[in-house]
């Protein structure tokens, strides 16, 4: 039983977590807003700071498995732990607003701010994405905000979402109520990192599908008409929601209704019926209209069956590790921050998954339904991540790998009470709770620092500042219209979308081949001019001059640029500073012709220490929607890999050189 001492240790532990989450709040209050950017979000506090957050999240995890795993108490004697897991996690994803970032996520979330723009204009019926733009719409409406303030605010929405359906899925999952409090202390930290605060469909979708797994549990015990309702309108939004996240849920409810064919399982449960001929049906329905839904699941099926494409996720990782020779520190860090949750996720799931089936094997002990459905979906796809690794197919394996942890997550501490609950010696338990505690700390200390990037993954912080907003307007409403934008550490695409939508395409608005050649072509020419056939415009903020030396400091050999090569800009004859703002400079480039005899370079870049290529400043990492960057289903944005030598269009250099006079330059120079 739960004895006095017992009580006593649980409260004093809540105490402790209580005084850290206190002394977290006020380090926040205390510490300014960023001035400008930072390439990370870790640095903008103190090192007690993040102690303080991660000791309270920790504690709050040993509180519910403590409590619950006494006595097996109910979920309102758990809510004391459970409110220090939480709270911290909202802290989290509410940072990027505490620190007065205009917008968090520079590629995708400024697309579907342009997206937003278009909706007027376009309606639903030619937005593929409805869902988010909606709520987004509805979310500044009812806060006073301005659309590109409230988008980020969607991700605390979802957490909430997200949590709240981890938690109800456990309490219906397990009729032990010992075994919900050794689960409960996982899924109430946010495990998906980076996606918690990367506001794209296939994230939000993904953190949604939580509630139908839930409701589709819940239903089975109540057959309830409401709650068979909801379990419609759930399968709805999330089909809705993204074509991908619809895909991977047809195949976990086709899971769901195969067990339901099962003699053995038959007997015992009763499956909604046609409930995966449903969802195919509104799938089909809802994105066979969209000509770019039909390309790219051909290119999937061409990918499988036709040729060989390009290269795998594993075969890129592996030429790029090749090439850049990393340290191996540096590999097993980011392989830790990045994939050590899932692979500890998946891993004790499987365990779990394989342990139920060989005592129902070997003992008789049958286990029950909804933990071999969801079990062998965990295991399906793991299954599916390892086909999307090992392939070119039309996402990075992150997602459904994403999508699997959803089902994994529920039975990492349903492992650990089965282990717990086959022993009465204290000793064996002892170990057992000191094990998972072991696995509670590691898991919140990987899920905090993977939350944002930055150097520690050697990437940057996705801030946007003001500073860039107000760069990036002034040089789309006064530059010439004719002439092309070099880039570094932006996107001036994602910039444009922000500003006038995706629905006003601009030839001289470039996707890809934005990057200046490396080092400027200092080493092969004396003036940047020299390596253009036309004049054109650089856009060069802080994130870009500051790129290599904070993600890349022990690699300077491999960087594309030096502190170095930005001081010449200054003095180069070939080019002028038509605009500086403190944070974000426009350069003016007046192409020449080089002198007979010398090489004017052709621009292309080298390898970098990432293997990068896309991206203004040659790197290849961009936020969600789109593919592999983080491996989470978070996403390279190929833009931006080029280098100079393009051809433009044209114009003068002394029409630029005129309009030059008309605009205000700030004096002050921005440091490298």
């Amino acid at each position: 039983m739960y004895d006095a001492t017992g009580t006593t240790w649980t409260k004093w532990l809540a105490a402790v977590g209580t005084a850290c989450l206190l002394g977290a709040v006020w380090f926040l209050h205390s510490v300014p807003p960023a001035a400008g950017y930072e390439v990370s979000i870790y640095r903008a506090y103190p090192t007690i700071f993040w102690m303080f957050l991660i000791t309270a999240m920790f504690v709050g995890q040993l509180v519910v498995l403590l409590a619950g795993a006494a006595d097996g108490r109910g979920a309102a004697d758990l809510l004391p732990g459970a409110a220090l897991v939480v709270v911290p996690g909202f802290v989290l994803v509410l940072l990027p607003y505490v620190r007065g970032y205009p917008v968090y996520g520079r590629a995708d979330v400024l697309t579907h701010v342009g997206l937003l723009r278009d909706l007027p204009e376009l309606g639903i019926a030619l937005n593929i994405y409805p869902p988010t733009h909606v709520l987004t719409q509805a979310l500044a409406a009812a806060t006073g905000l301005p659309e590109i303030g409230t988008i980020n605010l969607l991700s605390a929405a979802f957490l909430a979402v997200y949590l709240g359906s981890m938690a109800l899925l456990v309490e219906h999952l397990f009729d032990d109520a010992r075994r919900r409090a050794f689960c409960l202390p996982l899924v109430l930290v946010p495990i998906a990192g980076s996606a918690h605060v990367t506001v794209v469909p296939f994230i939000l979708s993904v953190l949604f599908v939580p509630f139908l797994l839930y409701l589709l549990v819940k239903e089975q015990e109540s057959h309830a008409i409401p709650v068979r309702a909801l379990v419609l309108i759930a399968v709805v939004g999330v089909v809705v929601y993204h074509p991908l996240t619809a895909v991977f849920a047809l195949v976990a409810l086709a899971t769901y209704s195969a067990f339901d064919r099962l003699p053995g399982v038959r007997s015992r449960w009763s499956a909604l019926p046609n409930l995966t001929s449903l969802a195919t049906v509104l799938f089909v329905a809802w994105y066979l209209k969209y000509t770019g839904i039909i390309v790219r699941f051909r290119n999937i099926v061409d990918d499988l069956l036709g040729p060989a494409g390009g290269p795998s996720p594993l075969q890129s990782t592996t030429e790029t590790v090749g090439r850049t020779s990393p340290d191996l520190v540096d590999l097993l860090t980011i392989a830790a921050i990045q994939r050590g949750v899932d692979v500890l996720t998946f891993g004790l799931a499987s365990v779990f998954l394989a342990v139920a089936v060989a005592l129902w094997y070997y003992r008789d002990e049958r286990p029950a339904v909804f933990t071999l459905v969801y079990g062998s979906t965990t295991i399906l796809f793991g299954v599916i991540a390892t086909l999307f690794l090992t392939n070119d197919l039309i996402a990075g394996f992150g997602r459904p790998l994403l999508f699997g942890k959803l089902f994994a997550a529920a039975f990492v501490g349903a492992l650990f009470h089965l282990a717990w609950q086959r022993s009465d010696a204290v000793e064996v338990r002892t170990v057992v709770v000191v094990a998972f505690a072991g696995v509670l700390l590691v898991t919140v200390l990987l899920s905090v620092f993977g939350m944002f990037s930055s150097p520690i993954v050697f990437d940057k912080n996705h801030q946007v500042t003001e500073m860039e907003l107000d760069g990036t307007e002034w040089l789309f409403e006064n530059r010439d219209p004719e002439h092309l934008i070099d880039e570094q550490g932006i996107y001036q695409y994602r910039f444009y979308h922000r500003y006038y939508g995706t629905n006003q395409p601009n030839e001289t608005i470039r996707w890809e081949g934005t990057a200046p050649p490396d080092h400027y072509n200092y080493t092969v020419n004396k003036r940047l001019g020299q390596s253009y056939d036309d004049d054109r415009y650089l856009l060069l903020p802080r994130a870009g001059r500051i790129t290599y030396p904070e993600r890349f400091p022990d690699y300077r050999e491999q960087w594309r640029f030096v502190p170095e090569d930005f001081e010449r800009l200054e003095v180069d004859r070939s080019v002028d500073r038509v605009y500086d703002n403190g944070e974000v400079n426009v350069y003016l480039v007046a192409s020449e012709s080089p002198p007979d005899g010398e090489d004017d370079g052709d621009g292309t870049p080298t390898d970098e220490a990432d293997g990068g290529g896309g991206g203004g400043d040659g790197t290849p990492t961009d936020e969600a929607d789109g593919g592999g960057g983080g491996g989470d289903g978070t996403p390279t944005d190929g833009g931006g890999g080029g280098g100079g030598g393009a051809t433009g269009t044209g114009g003068t250099t002394a029409r630029l050189r005129a309009s030059r006079g008309e605009v205000p330059v700030n004096s002050i120079l921005t440091g490298t």
